[in-house]
């Protein structure tokens, strides 16, 4: 983890879980906050990083914990959708489905922006890649669900919606605010664009 998904810090440290064996070298990693003491208490999701701007522990495994048991969020996405745009600069929108019949990409520019949809079949591959990017690289299970820079009237809108099994979703959005893995969120949906993405 390069920064916290958060707050965009890179003050962020490894958190040791446990009854560590002080000596002056762990004394020295937690006085320079190279390392974090967790407690003895080991969470079931447990966070791997805490970041020192904040103060929040982040970096856990994609684990959702519900009255459906213990579930890892990359065996029950059905779907992801991503769409990014403002008023004069039209919109880039991109489905990801899986289904019982195979997992489709369907992009589609808005207003008269001079790219064509384009629909393509993803192979177990390309869809497993995706969600461990979305899950393990960018943390949108730890974002906050809504990004809001109230100064700008217009600008730029972008929604990131993930639905899950049993008619569960996850929706994150913004307006002219994003979350601290931005470019990253962008850099994913590159490949599913039929050409650059800005």
């Amino acid at each position: 983890m390069k920064k916290c998904p958060k707050c965009g810090s890179d003050k962020l440290a490894r958190i040791v879980y446990g009854l560590p064996a002080f000596n002056k070298l762990l004394e020295k990693q937690l006085n320079h906050q190279e390392l974090y003491l967790g407690g003895c208490c080991i969470p079931e999701a447990e966070p791997e990083y805490h970041c020192f701007s904040c103060g929040k522990d982040v970096g856990s495994l994609p684990l959702l914990i519900s009255k459906h048991g213990t579930e890892d969020y990359r065996d029950i996405v059905t779907s992801v959708h991503f769409s990014d745009g403002g008023y004069l600069s039209g919109w880039d929108d991109v489905t990801i489905k899986k289904s019982a019949g195979g997992i489709v990409s369907d992009y589609s520019p808005t207003l008269g922006i001079a790219r064509v949809p384009e629909s393509r079949v993803l192979t177990d591959k390309e869809w497993n890649k995706l969600l461990d990017r979305l899950f393990c690289k960018l943390y949108v299970h730890e974002w906050k669900k809504r990004f809001d820079n109230m100064l700008v009237m217009d600008g730029e809108q972008w929604e990131l919606e993930i639905r899950l099994t049993n008619r569960r979703t996850r929706h994150y959005s913004g307006s002219n605010a994003f979350p601290p893995y931005w470019n990253e969120l962008l850099r994913t949906f590159k490949p599913y664009y039929g050409e650059k993405i800005k």
